[in-house]
């Protein structure tokens, strides 16, 4: 058992259940609020696993994004795509040199996301990645705002269509006629 040190009220916050859709295509200011070096599932590499919050454009402030930055692996192909990627995002943050990962934290940056694909087991659905990191140093970064154009949405979302009572019932064609437990 573990003391919480106070009585806690939780009717004292709020407990609405939110089910975000992923943040749209678009560019934002971001800052990494939490990291954390682990190994690969193989063991085999390293990872930095960060936690981004939105900080504009206003409508998504405070929204989270998740990323990983492939720092070691077995594979020389994804080490190097990995550290690419956070030496891009060093260089948007205007650091040229880390050693603890902290050192990035609440700093902003911008940077494109867009939607990528889904896992190639199907397990995972497509979610929202950075694409590019801007650079204060190239004088170019924009403001942030949201693409015009969003991609469409999954044809199959795999919900259960609306039953039609007035449908005759199916039956199995395979199987002999069999009805399968799932319906």
């Amino acid at each position: 058992m573990a003391q919480l040190g106070k009585k806690f009220d939780a009717t004292q916050h709020d407990t609405e259940q939110r089910d975000y859709e992923e943040l749209p295509n678009g560019i934002y200011k971001l800052e990494i609020e939490a990291s954390d070096v682990t190994e690969t599932s193989t063991g085999s590499g390293t990872i930095l696993k960060t936690t981004m919050n939105v900080t504009a454009p206003e409508d998504f402030k405070g929204r989270k994004l998740f990323n990983n930055y492939n720092l070691e692996n077995k594979n020389p192909k994804a080490q190097e795509i990995g550290q690419r990627q956070f030496a891009s995002l060093c260089r948007a943050i205007g650091e040229s040199e880390v050693e603890d990962s902290e050192d990035l934290h609440f700093r902003e940056f911008t940077a494109k996301l867009a939607l990528g694909k889904p896992s190639k087991d199907g397990q995972y659905p497509a979610r929202a990645e950075i694409k590019r990191y801007y650079f204060p140093d190239e004088g170019n970064v924009p403001e942030p705002e949201i693409d015009e154009n969003q991609p469409a949405k999954a044809a199959n979302d795999n919900r259960q269509a609306a039953s039609n009572d007035n449908a005759p019932a199916k039956t199995a064609a395979a199987g002999g006629g069999k009805k399968r437990p799932w319906g």
